[in-house]
């Protein structure tokens, strides 16, 4: 069976992953449709809005692979990601996909738009411990806007009937930074999310040529980086507002014990042992999210310099 991998992916599993500056933890795939997929979202090269080739996801090249050719050099990676596409059938195909990669041995991510119920127990019970979901938008206005499929109430219900299957902390919302949202907004929905079980995976918003969105520009690193330290504030249970305060885009935190290892921030959210090497930017910087722990320490003077000056 056809899907595609990312490169960076493909590249540890031919053996040129010592080439890599940070090689990916999580071996990444992606359902396979030479049309891409049936939903308009204006910022993904998949998408049927867009002009784009099918085999890039954001600025990544995706190659497409027989899945039985990789499936024995798949137990080199920590977790196994599988994403979707919409397109006839792709419920059932992503079964057949699941049911392949249960013997590998790794526990398996499934990112996947909202699919009735029944579906959603029938994958999981083929091996998923995590469920992926791209809200991607921060605000209701900006999932219109961006052209998501379904609803915004349609996404929302289907992380509570993930987190009621796979239990809290096991669904985590991709938001993508700088679509237009505010910072309050962007905290506010964080919040509401951790709320409800969910956990979040920051994105910086990448233009690729071809997508309704390519003159459009990424997210200021220091905006990026408040979001980022929101977020792990708020996944530890903070309340975001007592222990901090927005200034314009930039927050602004008290210094105290919530930020003992604040640098755990600037690291890439997600599933366990999810990376994703420069999905969202080039190596040569700047690095929105950082993909392993030698690049953390190599980027201490920009992230440091950024905590010195929003901590009071």
């Amino acid at each position: 069976m056809k899907v595609r991998v990312s490169i960076g992916t493909l590249a540890l599993i031919r053996g040129e992953g010592i080439k890599q500056l940070a090689p990916p933890t999580t071996a990444y795939m992606l359902q396979f449709s030479e049309s891409g997929c049936a939903a308009r979202c204006a910022f993904c090269p998949q998408s049927s809005a867009s002009r784009a080739p099918r085999d890039r996801l954001s600025r990544v090249l995706w190659p497409a692979v027989e899945l039985e050719e990789i499936l024995p050099r798949l137990r080199i990676f920590r977790r196994l990601c599988m994403q979707s596409v919409i397109k006839p059938g792709f419920v059932e195909e992503l079964g057949s996909l699941l049911d392949t990669l249960s013997g590998v041995g790794r526990p398996i991510s499934l990112a996947v738009t909202p699919i009735p119920l029944y579906a959603l127990r029938r994958l999981v019970a083929k091996g998923v411990d995590y469920l992926g979901v791209g809200l991607d938008a921060f605000t209701p206005r900006i999932f219109r806007e961006i052209m998501k499929p379904y609803s915004w109430s349609t996404y929302i219900s289907f992380m509570k009937r993930g987190v009621e299957v796979l239990g809290r902390g096991h669904v985590v919302v991709h938001l993508i930074a700088g679509l237009g949202e505010s910072l309050r907004e962007a905290i506010d929905t964080m919040r509401i999310l951790v709320g409800i079980g969910a956990r979040i995976a920051l994105f910086a918003f990448t233009p690729v040529k071809g997508t309704p969105l390519e003159k459009c520009a990424p997210p200021p690193l220091r905006y990026y980086r408040s979001l980022q330290l929101a977020r792990l504030l708020i996944e530890r249970g903070y309340d975001i507002y007592r222990v901090a305060e927005i200034r314009g885009d930039e927050l602004r935190i008290r210094n105290g014990p919530w930020l003992r290892d604040a640098e755990d921030a600037f690291l890439t959210s997600g599933c366990p042992d999810c990376n994703r090497p420069f999905f969202n930017e080039s190596p040569r910087g700047p690095l929105y999210n950082i993909p392993s722990r030698r690049l953390l320490e190599a980027t201490r003077a920009e992230w440091s310099d950024f905590l010195r000056g929003v901590v009071f």
